[in-house]
């Protein structure tokens, strides 16, 4: 009698194990899907870094239904001989990144993404990123000015970014993408540089 009641104790305990496993490997599944899912988003990060200051100011993250098997970012300028503009697209998409105008003798505005997330809703790192190779920063070009970026430069946007969290996913996402970046002047001619700021693009 006592040989049945331990065999029937150790069949309960062997199927309540197997029904834990089988319970943990469903979850288990179930977060490895939520996170291919997050991981196969497609998505672009505008980043914005104050020119004169370099500071960094605040951001917006875009994420699309669609994917596609190469990004390129499209522009269409107006050069302001009194009031310009610039556009950014995701040309395989024809999604708009950036809207803002620019003014001669004045003061323009960015218009898309209407706002943007302060940098205090930006998780921070505990140490900042190592300084990528020159190559790896890509100037967004869309006027005679535009046209070339200096090391200076990038060192001065990069730090102001290597401390986020969000960089770091992007930059393991996407080892071969590029750091795009341009200068955004919305004052011209006589204009104010501490008008100006850096627009980042980058994506997954």
């Amino acid at each position: 009698m006592k040989k049945i009641f331990c065999s029937f104790v150790l069949l309960s305990f062997l199927l309540s194990i197997s029904c834990n496993t089988d319970n943990n490997s469903v979850v288990s599944d179930v977060e490895n899907k939520n996170r291919a899912s997050v991981l196969d988003e497609n998505k672009v990060l505008l980043l914005m870094v104050d020119y004169t200051k370099s500071i960094f100011e605040g951001g917006k993250e875009f994420v699309f239904p669609e994917r596609t098997n190469s990004f390129t970012i499209s522009t269409t300028y107006v050069e302001p001989s009194d009031f310009g503009s610039l556009h950014l697209y995701y040309y395989e998409l024809q999604e708009k990144l950036f809207y803002g105008t620019i003014h001669w003798m004045g003061r323009g505005k960015m218009y898309y993404p209407p706002e943007i997330d302060l940098p205090d809703k930006f998780a921070k790192l505990d140490a900042n990123l190592d300084m990528p190779e020159f190559n790896k920063f890509k100037c967004i070009k869309y006027g005679y000015d535009q046209d070339y970026l200096t090391p200076k430069q990038c060192k001065e946007v990069w730090d102001a970014i290597s401390n986020l969290a969000i960089v770091k996913s992007y930059m393991l996402s996407n080892p071969d993408g590029k750091i795009n970046l341009f200068l955004y002047t919305p004052s011209v001619g006589a204009g104010d540089p501490e008008d100006w700021d850096w627009i980042i693009i980058l994506k997954n």
